[in-house]
Formats: C-alpha cells, structure tokens, sequence
C-alpha cells in the first residue's frame, strides 16, 4: 500500500537520485532535499567516475541504458604501468560480467547527476535545492524531517547525504573514520589523444609514490586523478593549486602528465581520501542509510558509487515489498533492505580495504618479486573476483517494464 506521507531522502547524490528513481518508478512518493543549490551542481569542477556492470546494469533496468551508452565510455580491462610506461599488470573486467548485463562504463560524474535529475524530474519526483537536512524526529506514524529551513514530515528517512552524514550522526555518534594518509587532485581534460579506447591507464612511481589514471568519459574527453601521501587537511595557498598539480604529475607519462598541465585551473578538484570503521546497524525504525553515508569505503576499486547505486534500487525493492500502511511495516521493508545488502556491501569493503592498505614493497627486488606475485595472483583470482564484484542485485520486486 501507497504511504500517504512521502519517503524523504535526504541527498541528491548518485544513490539518493537512483533510490529517488526507483521508488518513483514503484508508485511510491519520494521527495529529495539537497544541501547544494542547482547551480552549485551545474558549475562544480568535473571528474570522473566508472560504473562497474554491477551498477550500470540496475541503472539500465531504471529506463536509462540508451542514455547511459550514449554518455559514456565501455570499460573491458585496466592497464597498470610504472612511471616510465612498462606494464605492471593487467586486470581484465569486461569478460566476467553477467548474462545480460550492460558493460561496465566510464563517465563525467557531472553527466551522471544530469541523467538521474532529467529522469527523476520526468517522473515528478521533486528535487528541492538550498534545502539541506539537519535532523530529524520519529513520531507516532511518521519522521518529522529538520531542514535549514523549516520541517516536513515523511513515511520515511533515508540517509544518502555522504560520507559525513547528518543522518548518520543522529543514528550513531561520531563514527571513526581512518584516513588513507594520502589525498587527491581530479580534473577532466578536452582530447582523448594518446589513450587506449574502453581501457583506463593507471601509473605509479615508486620513487615519490604519487599514483595517477587516465581514461575516456565520453564527448572525447578524459578524466584523471593524483594520488600522493599527504596530511590530512593540508591544503596549497590558493591558486597554487594548479602548480603543485602539475609539479606532482611530472614523474609520470605524458598522456597524464600534459592533460593534468592542460586543465583549467579553477576545475580542481582535490579530495582526502578516508573511509568509515565498519558497523553493522544502518538504521533505526523509519530511518535508514545508503552509499557513503552506510558505508563509505576507499575508492581503489571504483565501488563507492556503485555500492550507492545498488542500495538504492534493493531499497525501493524492499520498500515496494512491504506493507508502507503502518509505521511497524515501513520499519520492517528498511530492516529488509539492510539484511539483504549487508553480506555484500561487507565483501566489496573489504577488497577495497585490503587494495587501499596493501604495504609498498621497498627496494628493487622486493618491487620485482611483487610484480612477480600480482601477476601471478591476478591470473588466478581474477575471473572469481571480478564475477562477483560485477554481480547485478538481485530483486524480488522489479518494476514492470515501461514504468
């Protein structure tokens, strides 16, 4: 049964867009509040971001294949090389996606966030800018919903408000984060000359330790990322920011180093990069999380985005499931919807975990005994690993074709 208030979902990020989708696309009322105002999305700094087949598949499911395709860049495999070019390692994805399944994709995050605001606004779900979620209350038969302006009232909250979360801060407390110890520059770049189609390019130099990537996101333009230790905080003076990018990128490949010279300095984006101590509780009655804000990981394997995305079509799933009447049946469904993604949100922690943290050999020959092992590991434990990282969820209730 249809709630007579409207689910409230707190964030306008990838997740809380998608969850908007899908409930929408089940008949449900769903209402987004968003901290940023519209032209705050639409000018911000580009960057990049790849939607594994696990992701995109759901996101096709939603009606938005052709405009997915259209957007963005297949990804069949990733290629790993030191700082003066020669090849690490491998890793090839495109082979292990499931039956059915839309290919895995690289696209401008920016690109993302226009297809899901133009589908959710031909659905009618109301997206409500400047209005930023600062609390809430649970009521008798419903969530009483603070924001910077005033209340509303919803059936239901749903945290998708990032990886520092107000929502979650209600819930828990302060939730311990670990900091990576290292922070990051992400730009996007005019001209894909130079790269290899459908295949990002990862480079590393061992000397410094500054890590970087490159790769299509569609309308011939390219995406790339710094990676360097770095205090937590640390910021450059501003407008040198530019500058201290292009002095890191200098130890690697030109096909990174020129684009990173080549961007618009007031397009920066630069990121520390943290995650959150596990926990098993997301929520609490009528109020629950999603993506970063449930869950937020390191982002080596590209899963932050698509753990969102995968949250919030289960989500709608168990919310269409259940009986919304009653206060007791919308707690139930939200129960539902954490039980049947904690075992795999939990996994694909963990590998981006054991990635993100994996010690740095020192010395020439330690480094070429690691080469070594990860090549050999990656032909093993390839195909299982990314056959399960790009499993589709599974839904009990999809929403009929043509929704």
């Amino acid at each position: 049964m249809v709630p007579h208030d409207p689910i409230v979902v707190a964030g306008a990020g990838v997740g809380g867009l998608t969850a908007a989708l899908a409930l929408a696309r089940h008949g449900l009322p769903v209402e987004v509040y968003e901290r940023r105002t519209a032209d705050e999305i639409r000018d911000a700094p580009g960057s990049g971001l790849t939607l594994w087949s696990n992701a995109a598949t759901p996101l096709g499911r939603l009606g938005l294949g052709d405009r997915l395709l259209a957007a963005a860049e297949r990804v069949v495999e990733i290629r790993n090389f030191d700082s003066r070019g020669r090849i690490r390692f491998t890793m090839r994805t495109h082979p292990y996606i499931w039956p059915d399944a839309l290919p895995s994709l690289s696209i401008g995050r920016m690109d993302l966030a226009a297809i899901l605001l133009s589908a959710c606004a031909q659905r009618g779900v109301p997206v409500h800018h400047g209005r930023r979620v600062t609390g809430y209350r649970q009521t008798g038969d419903g969530v009483e919903v603070r924001l910077n302006d005033g209340t509303v009232t919803g059936s239901a909250l749903i945290g998708a408000d990032g990886v520092r979360s107000t929502v979650l801060r209600q819930l828990r407390g302060d939730v311990p984060g670990t900091y990576l110890g290292r922070t990051t520059y992400r730009g996007v770049c005019a001209g894909t000359d130079g790269l290899v189609p459908e295949v990002p390019l990862l480079f590393h130099d061992e000397a410094t330790r500054v890590g970087g990537g490159v790769y299509p996101i569609g309308g011939d333009r390219a995406a790339w990322t710094l990676s360097w230790k770095a205090p937590a905080g640390e910021r450059e003076q501003p407008g040198r920011e530019h500058a201290h990018a292009v002095r890191l990128a200098r130890v690697l490949p030109a096909v990174l180093r020129d684009r990173v010279a080549r961007t618009d300095p007031d397009a920066l984006i630069r990121t520390d990069i943290w995650y959150h101590e596990w926990h098993e509780t997301w929520g609490d009655g009528r109020v629950t999380l999603l993506g970063d804000a449930a869950h937020a990981m390191p982002n080596d394997l590209g899963q932050g985005a698509c753990q969102a995305v995968e949250d919030a079509v289960v989500l709608a799933d168990a919310l269409a499931a259940g009986d919304l009447a009653t206060p007791t049946g919308v707690a139930a469904a939200l129960r539902d919807y954490e039980r049947r993604r904690l075992d795999r949100v939990k996994w694909v922690r963990q590998q981006s975990v054991q990635v993100a943290t994996a010690a740095e050999p020192r010395g020439a020959v330690a480094r070429w005994a690691m080469g070594k092992l990860t090549r050999a590991y990656l032909a093993v434990a390839e195909k299982g690993m990314w056959r399960r990282m790009q499993q589709p969820p599974e839904l009990t209730h999809p929403a009929p074709v043509g929704s």
